[in-house]
């Protein structure tokens, strides 16, 4: 970089030539290329960050999949364009996850080593605290008691691994001092780095042998549609992020989330703090149709919101892979409430 740096300064910086510089690995860029101690500091005009696609642009790369198996595939991989290309989609899900990501030559299975290798110079210890978030255990003490590491060295390894963008901390969205909320839990921010977490890496010792469909068969199908159903809820929160930004919701909300106290949660919040107007969501992955009992349940639930509660007009949608109960659309049309299912989420986000 320092020959760079030279060649820049003497030669090019007063010339026309638009220089743009593109890395994937987050912590050479951060440090080699834009850095402080960097040859290159200060001499930068701008700077983005390249993000994954998001479902609606995802989906464009399997146009003959249906909806549902969109958001299967899209669970699965997320929305790197790199790991999309992977799938053939004249192949079913379990074909595709067979051939691409479970034989261990294929370039799915060995990318998540070796972008936590290219990243960090201890990985044992983060594979570790990654495999505890995806198999479920998202809060600091869950973690540390699972690892048996204390809090304030695990903090240190959460804190690099949220700067590489590869977990994020999320806190319930009604909380008003959020960087000091005790509430905080962490995901993993990538569908497939999820993914290889929960399925992949457990089973490492079965890939090595070859047990293909043994860990599809055992560990991964019974499990998968519960594994969807968080990935839903994000697809949820994207397609009420669309609604919003065309004005067709009761309100324009500036805020949106989970919610959660103690055993209560609430799968998506949206607020305006201006007009006091808030939306309760709750969101199903299941084979059965949602019914007249999700309804009362949250009804129950969203008392125990205690946001602008006494002074708050409040608002109701719900989302259903497989629609809705006739005694949940009588309620729905005599309440005013929104419900949508697959149909009318693909309309929302293929629009």
């Amino acid at each position: 970089t320092s020959l760079f740096q030279k060649g820049w300064d003497e030669y090019l910086s007063n010339s026309k030539i638009f220089l743009i510089l593109c890395g994937s690995s987050i912590s050479m860029m951060e440090n080699e290329v834009l850095g402080y101690k960097s040859p290159l500091y200060g001499r930068r005009t701008g700077q983005m960050e390249i993000k994954p696609f998001r479902f609606k642009e995802a989906i464009k790369f399997f146009p003959h999949l249906s909806f549902k198996e969109n958001i299967e595939v899209f669970s699965v991989l997320g929305g790197v364009p790199a790991y999309l290309k992977q799938f053939d989609e004249s192949k079913n899900l379990w074909e595709n996850i067979s051939e691409n990501i479970l034989k261990k030559d294929s370039f799915l299975y060995n990318e998540v080593e070796f972008i936590l290798r290219e990243e960090l110079k201890e990985p044992r210890r983060y594979f570790s605290i990654l495999k505890e978030i995806a198999m479920g255990r998202t809060k600091v003490n869950e973690i540390a008691q699972s690892m048996d590491i204390e809090r304030n060295i695990l903090s240190r390894y959460l804190s690099i691994l949220e700067e590489l963008k590869i977990l994020k901390r999320e806190i319930p969205i009604t909380e008003e001092k959020r960087y000091k909320s005790r509430k905080g839990i962490y995901k993993i921010d990538d569908n497939y780095f999820k993914f290889w977490f929960k399925f992949v890496y457990p089973n490492k010792g079965y890939v090595e042998e070859g047990l293909i469909d043994y860990i599809l068969e055992k560990k991964i199908k019974p499990y998968f549609n519960a594994y969807v159903s968080f990935v839903f809820e994000e697809i949820c929160k994207e397609t009420l992020w669309l609604l919003n930004k065309e004005k067709k919701l009761p309100f324009m909300f500036d805020s949106i989330g989970s919610w959660w106290h103690g055993e209560n949660e609430i799968d998506i919040v949206a607020f305006n703090k201006k007009n006091k107007s808030i939306i309760f969501s709750e969101v199903k992955w299941q084979e059965k149709k949602m019914g007249k009992d999700a309804y009362d349940d949250l009804l129950e639930k969203k008392e125990k919101v205690k946001w602008k509660y006494d002074d708050r007009k409040e608002y109701f949608i719900f989302f259903s892979k497989n629609g809705f109960t006739s005694s949940m659309k009588r309620i729905a049309e005599k309440e005013n409430i929104r419900l949508y299912d697959l149909g009318d989420i693909r309309e929302i986000i293929t629009g």
